[in-house]
């Protein structure tokens, strides 16, 4: 089965992280992951080191880099600072293979993908996790451009099952960086993807893509590693990994238990990395804010010590 990352040096804790947890709880019995990182920064001696960790796992694997030339997407809106979002776009266009999984590198992989390589897509280009009904989306742009039903959704891009054959057929990447192009949308290639995707995608089990910044979420998430049977998405701000995040970051134990399996594991955010860096914006401050309650909410609530909390 084929697994896509899209990364560059700021996010690589988080890479190794999720890379090392899709391999350790992959049923290997009949089929292998096979992962492919495209990046326009990472070199030989960084796979070499994500080898390593993925070793770690005693599962098989294999290991690719796909080097990419960044001033591909240079005149698109970068997100963080970076073009790698838009690397997915660039994945779907030329992987030599009839699907492949793309996953965000701001994830912990605790349940098997495996079963998803035989996943009926018929004619389908892509399938992916509701985020949100539509009319309730945060990306009020497109929610208002499609004016969907009532039962519509908007979908996260953070892991999506693409179907090569018929989404190359309907020019899904090159319409995307089209809308891109023209719209620039506030929520990039996630906001043109639920244009062109409208009515075309199927919708996958919510455990591929469970988003930890939701409170509702929190009764799959709240387990020790190995017992949540949950992809686990970290939106919003800050990531495990970012500056302080051993001490705001609700679901950090988590993430660092699987952390310390990895060739990272003595990695600490203060320490002199690419991916130290403070929030530098209006959104990444009120994300630090948010993530200071609710790790004390997450904290009582995961030891029972707290039954009633808003959102649950």
């Amino acid at each position: 089965m084929h697994i896509v990352f899209c990364a560059d040096r700021r996010v690589l804790p988080g890479l190794h992280v999720a890379a090392y947890s899709l391999v350790d709880r992959f049923d290997s019995s009949s089929d292998q992951p096979i992962i492919t990182v495209f990046s326009d920064a990472l070199d030989d001696d960084d796979i070499a080191l994500l080898d390593q960790t993925l070793a770690r796992a005693n599962n098989p694997y294999s290991l690719h880099l796909h080097r990419i030339d960044s001033s591909k997407f240079s005149d698109f809106p970068p997100l963080n600072g970076s073009w790698a979002t838009y690397y997915r776009l660039y994945a779907a266009q030329t992987m030599e293979v009839d699907r492949f999984l793309y996953v965000d590198a701001d994830t912990l992989c605790d349940v098997d993908v495996s079963e998803l390589r035989c996943m009926d897509m018929a004619d389908k280009p892509a399938a992916w996790v509701p985020e949100a009904p539509l009319k309730e989306a945060v990306d009020y742009e497109v929610a208002e451009q499609l004016k969907g039903n009532s039962d519509d959704v908007y979908f996260n891009a953070g892991v999506i099952l693409i179907n090569t054959l018929p989404w190359r057929k309907q020019q899904i990447s090159e319409r995307a960086m089209d809308y891109i192009a023209k719209k620039r949308p506030i929520f990039h290639d996630q906001s043109a993807l639920n244009v062109l995707l409208y009515d075309q995608a199927l919708k996958l089990d919510s455990k591929f893509n469970c988003m930890s910044n939701m409170r509702k979420n929190w009764p799959f998430i709240k387990h020790t590693y190995g017992k949540n049977n949950r992809l686990i998405h970290f939106l919003d701000y800050p990531k495990p990994w970012d500056l302080s995040a051993e001490w705001v970051h609700p679901q950090y134990e988590l993430w660092r238990t699987v952390l310390n399996k990895t060739a990272l594991q003595d990695f600490r955010s203060w320490h002199q990395t690419a991916a130290r860096k403070l929030p530098n914006s209006k959104k990444a401050w009120h994300g630090y804010q948010k993530s200071i309650k609710d790790r004390l909410l997450f904290s009582f609530y995961r030891r029972s010590w707290l039954t009633n909390v808003k959102g649950i």
